[in-house]
C-alpha cells in the first residue's frame, strides 16, 4: 500500500465531508509529493494534510 492510498483512506476516515479536496493520485509515495499537491489547493487543506501524514507517521 502506497502512502497516499493510506493516506487517502485516513482522510475518508477523519473528513468524510472533505476526502475530495484532501485525495491525490494513490500512486505517489512521498510525503513532499503530497503535501505540495494539497498545500496547492489552499493553506487550510494543507495544514490538514500534514496533520494527516503526521498521524499516519505516528502509526508507524
Amino acid at each position: 500500500m502506497t502512502l497516499a492510498e493510506r493516506y487517502n483512506a485516513e482522510a475518508l476516515r477523519l473528513l468524510p465531508h472533505m476526502a475530495d479536496d484532501l485525495a491525490v493520485d494513490p500512486a505517489i509515495d512521498r510525503v513532499s509529493e503530497i503535501d505540495e499537491i494539497v498545500f496547492r489547493r489552499g493553506e487550510f487543506l494543507g495544514g490538514m494534510a500534514c496533520a494527516i501524514l503526521a498521524m499516519i507517521e505516528r502509526k508507524n
